[in-house]
């Protein structure tokens, strides 16, 4: 336990060590310490080693980190050829070979750490660098400062990733054309990078959101866009209705949201709002007034505020509609 508490310790601290500008470092003493957060993703990797339990074990053996063993649970990660970007079959891995794992920061409490794979990666050769996992935050500005035919993605969890004219994209498992354009908040890619830093290809990956939503502030409300309607000539989402700025936050309409993301919504009068998947199987219900939520899978659950009603729309706060329709939130 001491261990792990250890590990995920020192994730915290160099994640926010990596985000502090050099001049905060000269006036640490002065000002309050933000309080450190855990990255979005971990990179874990070592080699396979022998492993009586389920799932696959790495060793790291370099000493350049804290979590040097780890027990890896593939799901339905996706498998990465690191020298060609195809699809690799895990049961061609045998001992001694290395392999590279994305995943969140949280792990198992048990020891060694145990943690479930967004993406894998292996056969990466030995004079070339691992390609980067990352998660788009939002639209590309294009061009980027200070460089012509450039343009950066802002993504979760901070900083940016560069891309250039000769920036190759690909798809996962389809002949479908991928341009740069075509790449949208909530997206994943694994990025192979020149000796610049500059993305030489970018293969997305599998979708994980159903959707994703961006907001608009206007003078005295918020405006929603859900999946798109881009504009091109303006170069952003096109706001399709309207949410509402209260002293707990943004609050988004449950049915605009909800059906512009392929869902449908119903009012019953003894569940409140309740929202279907395609399946038409029940997502969730809330009702007016409360400050819970309820699902299938997770029962009832808490929400940041209270469902709101007002003019026959019923609002729930913009992160948690988010969260249980499974969208996206872009950075705005």
């Amino acid at each position: 336990m001491k261990k792990l508490l250890s590990v995920l310790l020192t994730l915290a601290a160099l994640s926010a060590a990596l985000c502090v500008p050099a001049a905060a470092a000269e006036t640490a003493e002065e000002t309050p310490e933000a309080p450190e957060t855990a990255p979005a993703f971990v990179r874990v990797w070592g080699k396979v080693s022998p492993w009586e339990g389920n799932g696959i074990y790495l060793k790291n053996d370099s000493g350049d980190g804290s979590l040097n063993e780890v027990v890896v649970h593939p799901g339905e990660a996706p498998v990465v050829d690191g020298a060609t970007g195809l699809p690799m079959d895990l049961n061609t891995v045998k001992e001694g070979d290395v392999l590279y794992v994305w995943t969140r920061p949280m792990m198992a409490l048990s020891m060694p750490p145990q943690v479930s794979a967004l993406v894998i990666v292996g056969n990466v050769p030995a004079d070339a660098a691992a390609p980067e996992f990352c998660e788009i935050a939002g639209r590309a500005v294009s061009p980027a400062p200070g460089g012509e035919d450039r343009g950066r993605f802002p993504l979760t969890g901070g900083g940016e990733l560069e891309v250039t004219d000769k920036t190759v994209y690909t798809p996962w498992l389809t002949r479908q054309m991928v341009r740069m354009e075509d790449l949208n908040p909530g997206d994943r890619v694994l990025v192979w990078k020149d000796k610049d830093g500059a993305a030489e290809k970018i293969q997305l990956l599998p979708g994980v959101y159903q959707g994703y939503v961006c907001t608009f502030a206007t003078m005295h409300d918020v405006r929603l866009a859900v999946n798109g309607g881009f504009d091109a000539e303006r170069d952003q989402d096109v706001p399709q209705f309207s949410g509402k700025r209260t002293e707990s936050g943004v609050m988004a309409p449950i049915r605009a949201v909800a059906e512009a993301a392929g869902y449908t919504v119903s009012w019953d009068k003894n569940r409140g709002a309740v929202v279907y998947n395609k399946d038409t199987e029940v997502v969730f219900y809330v009702w007016p007034g409360d400050d819970v939520l309820w699902t299938p899978e997770l029962g009832e659950m808490t929400i940041s505020a209270p469902c709101l009603k007002e003019n026959g729309t019923t609002y729930l706060p913009l992160e948690d509609l988010c969260l249980y329709l499974n969208l996206y939130l872009a950075q705005g």
